[in-house]
This record gives structure tokens, sequence and C-alpha cells, in this order.
């Protein structure tokens, strides 16, 4: 069930009716009454906070929205285009790690970057599992390559591969097997002592949401990602991990073993950690595939 929230409160004395929560509401929770802002559908607010942030007279009062101004003054942008634009190109996939613990303040100071990013219908509903115990992260490690050695050992058959195609398609089984030398030559070097799952990251995190919901996968890939912006500002690389996602969601031991409900999906998983090796330049991408209409 999705939260619900109280509806918002309209200081009739204080509004002037300029129409603005109307307008920034998304559940049609205002009308305009005698010239000031009613609440007439208070059972539909989603709880965003739109409404409060928008009053100029403050008139709006609601749970989600906090009291005074912004912190910053007129419309000055908190950051630059180009900042911006830095940030995301300063950001790399980090898979090389200092043997550094992280400590708890910065990893809550990352999950509140993800906690700010927007959800569908506002439903918060993104939860995190986040892993920094080395016996713990050990434990995961074992049971993700369990997982894919299952995997890949039916990939390696042919009648395994055709059963495989069946539940998880085609093009998939295709991608596997043309993988099989890749995975072979990490066996090698992980049995030699290197993690090529985690690469000895000292944080493991993964996001997880209700299956059912439409919009949680997009939940939960904003949520990491705010999250990875934020590491990447206080000094922490991370590297977005789609074998351990993949995993999870595949196996009823690991998924168990995390505390995620059956009626979840993991929508994110990343390795956190401060950085050992610093990059020295950007890097190009391919031109966005685009489409003008």
């Amino acid at each position: 069930m999705r939260r619900t929230y109280a509806p918002p409160e309209v200081i009739m004395e204080t509004c002037t009716g300029c129409g603005l929560c109307m307008e920034v509401c998304p559940s049609f929770v205002f009308e305009l009454m005698d010239a000031t802002a009613a609440v007439v559908r208070g059972d539909w607010c989603i709880g965003c906070g739109h409404c409060g942030a928008v009053c100029p007279e403050e008139a709006i009062r609601h749970e989600s929205a906090a009291l005074g101004k912004g912190p910053r003054p007129g419309s000055e942008l908190a950051i630059t285009p180009e900042q911006l634009m830095l940030l995301i190109r300063e950001r790399r996939s980090v898979r090389n790690y200092r043997r550094k613990p992280v400590p708890k303040k910065v990893l809550e100071r990352i999950i509140e970057a993800g906690r700010y990013a927007p959800t569908g219908s506002n439903s918060q509903n993104v939860r995190y599992v986040v892993l920094t115990a080395p016996e713990e992260i050990d434990k995961l490690r074992e049971m993700a390559i369990a997982f894919y050695e299952r995997i890949f050992g039916l990939v390696r058959g042919r009648f395994g591969a055709f059963l495989l195609g069946l539940f998880a398609g085609r093009r998939i089984v295709e991608n596997l097997r043309e993988s099989l030398p890749k995975i072979e030559h990490v066996k090698e070097v992980m049995a030699q002592g290197e993690d090529r799952l985690f690469y000895q990251a000292p944080v493991v995190m993964v996001v997880h949401a209700e299956s059912w919901d439409t919009c949680s996968a997009f939940n939960g890939a904003l949520a990491l990602y705010n999250c990875s912006l934020m590491a990447h500002t206080l000094g922490i690389g991370c590297c977005f991990n789609g074998y351990l996602q993949s995993a999870v969601n595949n196996s009823r031991r690991i998924k168990k073993w995390l505390g995620i409900p059956r009626d979840h999906r993991c929508f994110g998983a990343m390795t956190l950690g401060y950085q050992k090796i610093r990059y020295q330049r950007l890097v190009k991408r391919d031109p966005a595939k685009v489409v003008w209409r």
C-alpha cells in the first residue's frame, strides 16, 4: 500500500489567490473558491510538497514542505550548467579501491542524496541494503559467484542453453555464450586471489522496491545515480554492478539472505570506496542517438 498523507492546509488570511498551487499540483487537490485556494480533493494528495514550496506568501502548510525560504537568494542557480556537466563527466566507474573503511556518516550523506531523487507519484519506495562488514561482503560474493557458476554451466551445454533460453530469452543466452572466453579468464584471475566482482570494495549497496510498481525501476535507478554523484563529491568512487543486481533477482537464496521481500526486486547495486587511482582526463562518448520530430 502507498503511504497516505494528510491534506495541505490553506491559511485563508494569507492566501492571495494567485493560483500557483493549482498550477504545480499534480493531483488536482486545489480549486480557487472565492478568490482563494481551497483544498477540495485532499485525499488525492501524494505529499510532493510542491504547493507549499511554490507559495510566495507561505499560505500553505504541508508536512512535506519545509518552512521558510530556500537557502539561496533570488533566482540564482545552485550550480551552473558547466559545473553540472563537469560533475557528470568526472564521475567514473571506479574499480580500484583503497583498503580504507567508509565512515557511516559519509554513507548517510550519500543515501541522503538518493532520498531526494524523484519517485513516481512521490511513492518514496526505494529501500537500501548497505554492506560494510568484510565477512558479509565475502558471503555475498560467494553466493553471487556460485549463482553464475550454475548459469554459465548451463550456457556451456547445448541442452542447458536451450532450457535457459526458454526462461531468459535467446538473445541473453547468445550474449552469455559470447562472454564465455572472458568468463574463463575471470575465473583464472579470481583463482589467484583477485576480486573481479566487487573489486575488494569496502561497501556494497543494493536498492530494492515493490516489483508490482511500474515506477520502481525508474525510482531505484535515479536514487542510486544521485548517490553516485554525491559519492563523487565526497571523494568516494563507485561502480554500478549489473552482475550483482541480476544475481539478487534470480537467486532466491541471495534475495532472502539480503532480507529483500518476495514482492520486491533489486533495481540497482553498486560498490563504493575511496578511490585508489585518480583519472587525469575526461573521456568521450558517442553522439546521442536522437530522433527529432
